[in-house]
């Protein structure tokens, strides 16, 4: 798998959230995107899941132009976020099916009730998702990921809403997505956590590249990158 992006940009009027982004992505990368408020993560994520249409440049995923290619014909991405839709007058089971039913696929093996399983929501299957927390919404969010397999998995700020059960669950699909052959970007601004299961580590500040390097022990040029946007007192461990 292959993820070329060049000179990606985006502006808001006379605003630009994105800058003339190059990036290069391959088969079982994880990558952390890191940088303050306001840097272009989100934004970067929607435009890398198609949701998002550039002022500028060009994103290829496997020789696939997006920006030219029909949303039915591109490769399976996934996008999970805080404001992943759900629908709270539906039962979780009933989420579940009706995602799979907008990807053209049915309910085989099983499958919904292992994705509800893994998620810790088997016993809430039949609940109406108006009543759940906001983990239990995003633990539901990835199962329905579960259930398509994205090849390009895009996750923007997870951790906030999840338990510890919840970050295991998360952190295993995302290993999962990897060690198949996926490519995965995460971006959060809990960088302790992401940096420890990230592989790479990518910083955009104003809207630009600043940081991209893999990871290494020790890791002072990312310390000193991330020294201004973490919280007092807190250390990336050399």
């Amino acid at each position: 798998m292959h993820l070329e992006v060049r000179r990606l940009s985006k502006s808001y009027g006379f605003a630009w959230a994105l800058k003339e982004i190059d990036l290069e992505l391959r088969s079982g990368d994880c990558v952390a995107l890191l940088g303050p408020n306001g840097a272009g993560k989100t934004t970067l994520l929607r435009g890398l899941s198609g949701l998002l249409r550039p002022t500028a440049g060009e994103i290829h995923l496997d020789g696939a132009n997006l920006r030219r290619t029909p949303v039915g014909q591109r490769p399976t991405i996934g996008l999970l976020s805080p404001s992943d839709h759900l629908y709270d007058k539906l039962t979780a089971e009933e989420n579940l099916r009706l995602f799979l039913s907008l990807y053209g696929r049915k309910d085989k093996n099983g499958d919904i009730r292992g994705a509800l399983a893994a998620s810790g929501l088997a016993d809430w299957s039949g609940e109406y998702v108006a009543a759940f927390s906001s983990g239990m919404k995003c633990r539901l969010s990835i199962a329905k990921w579960m259930l398509v397999e994205p090849k390009l998995f895009l996750v923007d700020e997870p951790y906030g809403v999840l338990d510890g059960g919840g970050v295991d669950f998360l952190e295993s699909y995302v290993k999962n997505i990897c060690a198949l052959g996926g490519i995965v970007v995460m971006a959060t601004h809990d960088v302790m956590r992401a940096a420890a299961l990230c592989d790479r580590a990518i910083i955009l500040r104003a809207g630009k590249i600043i940081f991209d390097e893999p990871k290494r022990r020790p890791w002072d040029s990312f310390q000193r990158a991330v020294a201004d946007f973490l919280p007092r007192g807190e250390a990336w461990p050399s």
